[in-house]
């Protein structure tokens, strides 16, 4: 399935070249396809509603391409954005934006006033959708004379005038009391599900994400993690590779931040289980060390501390900071090779991979030969640029020599495989 929106590489600044250049989104990377229900989730500031406005056509891309329905925006002129819009996105806003003086049934009918329709047909299709959202008893009251809810079911009613493919929502039960932020998102919801129209939320909300597809969670101007939120999403996700175990972890944890879920994942691979208290205490200082809150030292101080940190004896203490310092490097130095290797540069992860095989080689208790070395070193490769699935990978090390594996035993393929997901977690 071809997605309907795509950003490459997208990055929104403001005053470019001042002192005072603020970088509202950061080389964004993303694919949505027709008919979902997605949602950007994040705090005030995040660059949340950058996003949602730049699909939107009202903020322009500083870099990158901006791509809808195979068409790229920097492409066409304004006047070919404008027709190119109107027929695409519907836009519903926070704050309503119904024109004070107009009746409901007027402001929906707006924007086919504007594309030059015969009153008869947009009267037509007005009556239609306040029939559908319950507003047909209000339509000659003008905005003041109605509630929130009902002033929102008249701007999303307006925003389906022209039948557009894409709807996009900021913040849109964000006037609403509970009740009528509930009717409103259930309403999305049917336009989703029943009418087959990709739907995009901007919310800050937890409580709303609920609803969606898949939730983008925003941080700086980036997206830190995209995490699959019903059996609809993961089907599709499952059709094109195996879910890694973090993405696993991502699904049942949906509400950690990217540095809880990478603790998580880290303590769960170093630790014995301990009781959750343990762990718990444990994942907090990880997270806080990926931060970079506080110092390997004060880590395993906090791991050490039998009083108000997590009571481990100290050597075993110190063998979990000297590895999670370890394991913390290692994403880092992916990471940023990652984002600086040149798109034709060979072989840019051969270092990491010989790093990585050494590690898993000092616990490794058998021999391998130089053929083998190599073999695994490739492996690794292979899947840091994402050629091969976690469960590839794992087939690798455990096939026989007959079949081209490393002929390993399976807990090793596992062990091997688990460390090299931690090193991975985005």
């Amino acid at each position: 399935m071809k997605p309907i929106i795509q950003f490459k590489n997208v990055s929104v600044h403001y005053e470019r070249g001042k002192s005072n250049e603020t970088a509202a989104l950061q080389n964004i990377n993303l694919e949505i396809f027709e008919g979902e229900y997605i949602v950007f989730f994040g705090p005030s500031g995040c660059g949340k509603s950058t996003l949602l406005y730049t699909i939107a056509g009202l903020e322009t891309a500083t870099e990158g391409d901006v791509i809808i329905r195979d068409e790229n925006l920097k492409d066409m002129t304004e006047k070919e954005r404008i027709h190119f819009y109107r027929g695409t996105i519907g836009m519903v806003f926070q704050a309503f934006y119904l024109v004070s003086h107009l009746s409901a049934k007027d402001n929906m009918m707006l924007s086919k006033m504007f594309a030059g329709e015969p009153r008869r047909d947009r009267e037509t299709k007005a009556q239609e959708l306040m029939d559908k959202f319950g507003i047909t008893p209000y339509a000659d009251r003008k905005p003041s004379m109605l509630s929130g809810g009902q002033q929102q079911r008249t701007a999303i009613g307006r925003a389906l005038m022209n039948d557009p493919e894409i709807i996009l929502a900021d913040e849109p039960v964000g006037n609403l009391d509970s009740k009528n932020a509930e009717t409103v998102l259930e309403l999305l919801s049917v336009i989703n599900k029943k009418e087959k129209k990709t739907v995009i939320q901007v919310t800050h909300n937890p409580k709303d994400v609920h609803y969606a597809d898949r939730v983008f969670y925003m941080k700086d101007g980036r997206i830190e993690r995209v995490v699959l939120n019903t059996d609809e999403a993961r089907a599709a996700h499952e059709h094109h590779g195996e879910l890694s175990e973090f993405e696993k972890l991502e699904q049942a944890n949906p509400n950690l931040t990217a540095a809880q879920l990478r603790a998580k994942f880290i303590v769960r691979t170093l630790l014995v289980p301990y009781d959750i208290d343990t762990e718990q205490k444990i994942e907090s200082a990880v997270a806080r060390y990926i931060q970079k809150e506080i110092t390997e030292a004060e880590l395993v101080r906090f791991i050490d501390d039998p009083k108000k940190g997590a009571g481990l004896y100290i050597q075993k203490a110190k063998r979990l900071g000297k590895d999670i310092e370890g394991i913390v490097e290692e994403i880092e130095r992916i990471e940023r090779t990652k984002r600086d290797a040149r798109p034709d540069a060979e072989n840019p992860f051969e270092s990491e991979a010989v790093t990585i095989r050494k590690h898993l080689l000092d616990s490794y208790q058998g021999t391998m030969d130089s053929r083998q070395i190599h073999a695994l070193e490739q492996a690794i490769e292979y899947r840091i640029e994402n050629k091969i699935t976690s469960e590839e990978f794992k087939e690798f090390v455990s096939e026989s020599h007959a079949h081209g594996g490393l002929g390993l035993n399976k807990a090793t393929a596992k062990k091997f495989g688990k460390y090299l997901e931690v090193l991975l977690t985005k």
